[in-house]
């Protein structure tokens, strides 16, 4: 249920002080505390239309991972490999 103000009629917003809640006025700072009714919970929701919607990415702490005596030999030879691929084509782009 949306409140509005009564003295100058803009719209109010739940805003909570003292640990109790009161709507406020976006405009004139007019507040009143809520009194709370049984059974009752105001909520907002929001209604986003599909084509507007961002797709976004969950980025998580890396965990860290030894590695195993196949994999450091592995990476030694690649790097190996590399690094003489590299040393070549530094060679030939000299000339």
């Amino acid at each position: 249920m949306v409140k509005f103000c009564p003295k100058c009629g803009s719209i109010m917003v739940p805003t909570r002080k003292n640990g109790k809640i009161y709507m406020k006025c976006t405009r004139c700072g007019y507040e009143v505390e809520v009194k709370e009714e049984k059974g009752r919970k105001d909520s907002i929701t929001y209604q986003i239309e599909a084509n507007k919607r961002v797709a976004t990415a969950v980025a998580s702490e890396a965990k860290e991972r030894k590695l195993t005596e196949e994999e450091r030999e592995m990476l030694s030879e690649f790097y190996e490999i590399f690094l003489e691929e590299f040393e070549k084509e530094e060679e030939s782009s000299e000339e």
